[in-house]
């Protein structure tokens, strides 16, 4: 059961898939990472790209606090009709924009930006070290904006080998979740 913790659509409760291949970010590392987002900007009229969408869990919780537009990305048919089911039930589906397709490749032709990026890619995910480069390189993150990566807690990103900077990092149990940004 994943809910949606504050805004317009507070409490609400989203469907989820069944099966092994989606696991949700918890209640407690969603409510600790929107905190700290929450610190950092406003909400309001962002873009937000959810990667590696799944529940869309994170896409749905910034527009409940008020952004414009959820893109979802995810090469799961039965997780995009799910976040379909969860936008029409919430009543968004025209801030929502479901895209099936493998997250590197959607970020190679992806020519948009975005305020505010979450990528939770499964946690053995071969591939994370590309997906924050090609993010980089291909500019998706706007300037002001923040790019919110979940992961293994014995990954530690480093300023020497990221072109992002780390804004902050939260560790629970084997779960983490860094936060970065645009150095300078």
């Amino acid at each position: 059961m994943v809910r949606i913790i504050t805004g317009k659509y507070k409490g609400r409760l989203l469907k989820l898939v069944k099966g092994d291949d989606i696991r949700p970010t918890s209640d407690r590392v969603k409510e600790t990472l929107f905190n700290v987002l929450s610190s950092r900007i406003n909400f309001e009229n962002l873009v937000v790209l959810d990667l590696f969408a799944g529940t869309g869990a994170l896409g749905f919780e910034a527009l409940s606090r008020g952004a414009e537009k959820a893109v979802f990305v995810d090469n799961s048919r039965i997780a995009l009709k799910m976040i379909k089911e969860n936008a029409q039930m919430l009543g968004c589906s025209n801030k929502v924009l479901i895209i099936n397709d493998d997250v590197l490749n959607f970020i190679e032709y992806s020519n948009e930006k975005f305020d505010l990026i979450f990528a939770d890619p499964p946690y053995m995910y071969p591939h994370i070290d590309k997906l924050i480069h090609r993010i980089w390189e291909r500019k998706l993150l706007s300037e002001i904006g923040f790019f919110s990566l979940e992961h293994d807690s014995g990954i530690i990103f480093t300023a020497e080998t990221m072109p992002f900077e780390v804004e902050t990092r939260r560790e629970f149990g084997k779960t983490a979740f860094t936060i970065f940004k645009y150095k300078g």
